[in-house]
């Protein structure tokens, strides 16, 4: 499924690459999606050039838009290409980058799923640094911001099971609780 979705990147940006895309921000969110899009089924076939390729791809069209909007439901721009970059790193268990980008990712403003996503993977790449306090504010954060979504991730039940058995404090307990990590 990911060589598919690779192979409609590259297809669909070859049609697009005649420059129409830049000419207002609904065509570079679309161009930039679709190269976000294209950048994590890369990394899903563990192919590195060509994410960093499509996540350069994605990068310049964020910096022409010059600023986050949804044009066409897309919630594209500098935010979510930083949000993606993070995934990117984490998909490729580059901790250090993944800890070099955390800091710089900014999900306000993004629809609450995106935000509380993009805050699960912050916790996520502070975690596996083992900077255990920040990873449990960033969980936490990420469980305020979208809690149902939260709840339902089997990767933050998991995770909040393993910072639980990694510290005493009483709010990863309580985070640990309502997640249904523990009892």
């Amino acid at each position: 499924m990911p060589a598919e979705a690779v192979s409609v990147t590259l297809d669909a940006a070859d049609d697009l690459e005649h420059g129409w895309w830049r000419s207002t921000p609904a065509s570079l969110s679309l161009y930039g999606t679709l190269f976000l899009n294209g950048s994590v089924a890369a990394a899903r076939m563990r192919n590195r050039a060509l994410a960093d390729h499509m996540m350069g791809k994605a990068d310049e069209a964020a910096r022409l838009l010059g600023g986050d909007s949804n044009e066409m439901w897309t919630s594209f721009g500098p935010s979510n290409v930083e949000i993606h970059r993070l995934a990117l790193a984490l998909e490729f268990e580059d901790i250090q980058l993944a800890v070099d980008v955390a800091p710089s990712v900014r999900a306000a403003g993004l629809p609450i799923e995106r935000r509380g996503r993009a805050r699960l993977d912050v916790a996520r790449a502070y975690a596996e640094a083992g900077r255990t306090d920040e990873a449990i504010d960033h969980l936490k954060r990420a469980y305020w911001t979208a809690p149902e979504q939260i709840k339902a991730h089997e990767f933050a039940r998991d995770l909040a099971r393993r910072l639980h058995k990694r510290s005493r404090r009483r709010d990863v307990q309580d985070l640990a609780v309502r997640l249904g990590a523990i009892k």
